[in-house]
């Protein structure tokens, strides 16, 4: 009984504060050297090391993918595995790059959600943070498992599938210019794309980390401010009523900040995610249309269920905005009959129409609809590919 009890206070949220979601994040990110809110990012030897060592191993992995699929056009397998290799090691790297040169925008939103006190205010806004908190760790389990998973499947399947005879490789790359298919050549390429994978594993976990984070806190505002709203007209008590809206007009100008903020931060970021990954599932599932035993499954599943989580988040911030803005509406503000109350609630009415959410490069925002187009795009996609084969 005490090691349930243990295991179900570790899945078990009551914290309402998110430092310790954010430290196992924190944890992966430093293992992996894309810890861009700490102080000492990029600050002395050892730390420029841990950073620039797998960025540029990165970089020359995603070259290798090119020379391994111009080697080998032969080998649809090996071309498919080069292509996916090449899609994966590219977002990973403008994901970094991207974070890198905007971390001090990152840490400040990241900043504002760990100095969060506003739980204290009542039980009712301490549940509610709870709940969200509850959610960010759910989104980080999912996160951990996914991804780890993904790389042992690709690495474990030459075993698997018994092709080690073969010299079949996990991932489509190999050291340029030097056959693996010998000893111990295969071998070293074998141990590299392992090292390769755990790293990417880690750091697509503490990259994607925080992001989950900024939607479970602007989401749970929202909620905070919708329960507000539902309150006005309760009470005729002139400034409690008062008090009750500019509780309302503040936390509602702090999360279109704080969203607009996380936009600026993501919205390159996430349309090259959107991008690589349109293109990532329509090779995985062209590989595996096209032949019935292959490794392309983990990769599609993962890259399809990444895709559904960003746009579930998305979804999760737009429909709560609709939500904060129909409650707007269909509260009791007819009994406030002082007109600087009612003009302050049409403002508010006014401002709660704005379209909020996580951009896709300021073309769209994430949201289940965009999740539907990128999948249609994708099967498109993959439609022309069998076309072209045809």
């Amino acid at each position: 009984m005490g090691v349930y009890s243990a295991i179900s206070s570790f899945f078990t949220t009551t914290a309402p504060n998110y430092h310790g979601t954010y430290a196992v994040y924190r944890v992966f990110m430093f293992i992996s050297g894309v810890n861009f809110f700490d102080d000492d990012f990029m600050v002395g030897p050892l730390n420029i090391a841990r950073f620039l060592g797998p960025a540029i191993a990165a970089i020359l992995g995603t070259i290798s993918c090119m020379i391994h699929l111009h080697r080998y056009l032969d080998e649809v397998d090996q071309v498919i595995l080069s292509l996916a290799a090449f899609f994966s090691g590219t977002e990973l790297l403008i994901k970094m790059c991207g974070m890198a040169v905007k971390r001090n925008k990152g840490a400040e939103l990241l900043a504002v959600i760990l100095n969060d006190r506003s739980y204290e205010d009542g039980p009712v806004e301490r549940a509610i943070f709870v709940n969200y908190h509850g959610l960010a760790r759910t989104l980080m389990f999912i996160t951990i498992f996914s991804y780890p998973f993904t790389a042992l499947m690709l690495i474990s399947y030459p075993v698997i599938a018994g092709k080690l005879g073969e010299f079949l490789l996990p991932m489509g790359f190999s050291i340029p210019f030097i056959s693996h298919k010998q000893h111990p050549w295969y071998e070293i390429n074998y141990l590299i794309e392992v090292v390769q994978m755990v790293w990417c594993a880690i750091a697509f976990i503490g990259l994607d980390g925080p992001f989950y984070i900024y939607v479970c806190y602007a989401t749970c505002k929202m909620e905070v401010m919708k329960t507000y709203i539902e309150q006005i007209g309760d009470s005729e008590d002139v400034e409690q009523q008062r008090g009750l809206l500019r509780k309302i007009i503040g936390i509602h100008t702090h999360v279109l900040q704080f969203l607009r903020d996380c936009s600026d931060f993501y919205q390159e970021i996430y349309l090259a995610q959107v991008f690589f990954s349109i293109a990532h599932i329509c090779v995985s599932l062209f590989h595996v249309q096209l032949k019935l035993k292959n490794s392309s499954y983990g990769m599609l599943a993962t890259n399809v269920a990444k895709m559904w989580i960003f746009c579930y988040c998305g979804e999760l911030v737009v429909t709560k905005a609709n939500e904060v803005c129909e409650a707007m509406y269909a509260n009791r503000w007819y009994r406030l009959w002082r007109k600087d109350d009612l003009r302050t609630v049409r403002f508010v009415l006014a401002n709660t129409q704005q379209k909020v959410g996580f951009s896709i490069g300021g073309f769209r925002f994430l949201s289940y609809d965009a999740f539907t187009e990128i999948m249609k795009t994708a099967y498109s996609c993959n439609a022309f590919l069998h076309n072209m084969l045809n």
